[in-house]
């Protein structure tokens, strides 16, 4: 009870202090109103861009610091964790629009070109063709900055993206990766995956007689997964870059803007005075009742729960049977066994995800949840391992010796008397490696799977709010956690007799013959 109060606490501070500050607070010391001002200055990069390198070119004593995504840019800009990140000229301009506390620098800090990236393999190098003939085709047609007026500057009701998932495809279904939280390149409205980048990979594919499908993933795991042969290209705003190149294959630039920096805003960029609970009435709308986003946190829910069940399914079972192959002191088994637990339980288990997504299962057609489960599944079998070794440890080797007395053979000693006895030493540990596996699920977005913690990211990138979705995020963690730990706590209640009522424990038992 107490952990659910002090739970509730916190999450009011942070709620607290999520909301807008009133207009008489608002205003920041140290706001820059020029590039140069922030030589010297902590400037945030997004991980897998090049915009490291010309922060230190423009702003050589400046102090770099790395994020996943402009989400976490923004939020690390307003909680003074940095005080400046650069980004593209249209993106960082649609950002301001949403997000008060920020301002747009109007020095350009340099023109970058954007192109679609390919592996470098003969087919990849073959698509690449088809694409650039495309690419110039489009731009001499006009259809290119048709597309680029339409998602930059043009009205939301023109933003309409081709029904892909209908097209016709006598030359194959491309399969395409983006990061879908890049405002207006490619981005989630709603539950719809729309964007410049969206929209052009879609025509090229109708024209070219391809069909599309098209997968979201964190934006610096995009190229390794095209190395990999994940994906056949990725439109994902990335810029033309020459080491890059020698990794990846690059298409015709396709568009062509500025990169600018963002930075707080002065007085003048005061927020809305809101009340508390104003502040989480327009918060919680955002968040979940705009554009129908909450249909994106049940489809996050469930992928998470998806891969939490088969993982504790296919991982007890594989602990379970490793167990039964070593109780009986094999050498063999047991180093196997003992060296694989080690290795996996060693590794960080967002490396294991990458090691097995893109190499193990690098040449075969899997989806990224599935592999999702064949990693957690490994982990959680090795837990259950050690839990059963540990558990059935306890029991006093005196209860073998008496059922073997007693003619029972050692099968049936053991599941008849020595794992009935084991399993209250292990469910309460059991119930904590559930918890830190529901937990350990939010890495999955890494391998392209769309859990409950990447559709809080999805959502983040698009209200730019830095606290309630997170908050909304770990509230639901909460609730998941809390439903398998009483299931299981159940399960417990069932099977310990010290816990069991007094009529279940005579249950079929004649007491007044």
């Amino acid at each position: 009870m107490r952990k659910w109060v002090a739970l509730a606490l916190v999450l009011m501070l942070a709620l607290a202090a999520a909301l807008p500050l009133p207009a008489e607070s608002s205003a920041q010391e140290g706001i820059f109103t020029s590039l140069w001002q922030l030589n010297g200055k902590r400037i945030g990069v997004q991980v897998g861009t090049d915009y490291e390198l010309l922060v230190e070119k423009l702003l050589p004593e400046a102090e770099i610091s790395f994020y996943n995504s402009y989400p976490d840019l923004a939020a690390a800009l307003e909680t003074n964790k940095i005080d400046g990140f650069p980004g593209d000229e249209p993106v960082l301009k649609f950002m301001a629009a949403e997000d008060s506390q920020l301002a747009v620098l109007p020095e350009d800090m340099d023109p970058v070109e954007m192109a679609c990236v390919l592996p470098r393999s003969e087919s990849g190098r073959k698509l690449a063709e088809e694409l650039n003939a495309w690419i110039v085709s489009a731009k001499e047609s006009g259809e290119m900055d048709e597309i680029a007026y339409k998602w930059i500057e043009g009205p939301e009701s023109e933003k309409t993206i081709p029904d892909y998932a209908s097209f016709p495809a006598p030359k194959g279904t491309l399969r395409m990766v983006t990061e879908g939280a890049y405002t207006p390149m490619n981005y989630f409205r709603g539950t719809e995956l729309v964007g410049f980048e969206i929209d052009m990979a879609a025509r090229f594919c109708e024209a070219g007689g391809y069909g599309l499908i098209i997968e979201v993933m964190n934006f610096d795991a995009i190229v390794p997964a095209i190395q990999a042969g994940k994906a056949d290209f990725a439109a994902a705003s990335f810029i033309i870059e020459e080491e890059r190149q020698e990794s990846v294959v690059f298409s015709e630039p396709y568009i062509q803007c500025g990169t600018m920096m963002a930075v707080l805003k002065g007085a003048q960029g005061e927020s809305e005075s809101l009340s508390f609970w104003e502040g989480i009435r327009s918060s919680f709308n955002k968040t979940f009742l705009r554009e129908d986003r909450w249909i994106l946190f049940v489809n996050g829910i469930l992928n998470t729960l998806l891969i939490t069940a088969l993982s504790m399914l296919f991982g007890t079972a594989l602990g379970f049977g490793l167990f039964m192959m070593c109780r009986k002191g094999n050498r063999f088994a047991n180093a196997v066994t003992g060296f694989a637990t080690w290795l996996i339980k060693g590794m960080p288990m967002v490396v294991l995800l990458m090691i097995l997504y893109y190499v193990v299962f690098g040449n075969v057609a899997i989806s990224g949840l599935m592999v999702s489960v064949v990693g957690f599944s490994l982990t959680f079998g090795a837990s259950v391992f050690g839990l059963l070794q540990m558990g059935v440890g306890a029991v006093d080797k005196g209860q073998y010796e008496a059922a073997y007395a007693l003619g029972h053979s050692d099968r049936r000693t053991f599941y008849k008397i020595i794992h009935p006895q084991a399993l209250p030493h292990i469910l309460p540990q059991y119930k904590g490696e559930v918890v830190s596996l529901i937990q350990s699920t939010a890495i999955v977005g890494y391998i392209a799977v769309q859990d409950l913690t990447k559709m809080g990211d999805i959502v983040r990138s698009r209200t730019y709010e830095a606290f309630f979705p997170l908050i909304a995020v770990t509230i639901i963690y909460f609730l998941l956690e809390g439903l398998l730990g009483f299931l299981i706590s159940r399960i417990n209640v069932s099977i310990d007799p010290k816990k069991r009522s007094r009529e279940r424990i005579l249950k079929g038992v004649k007491i007044h013959d």
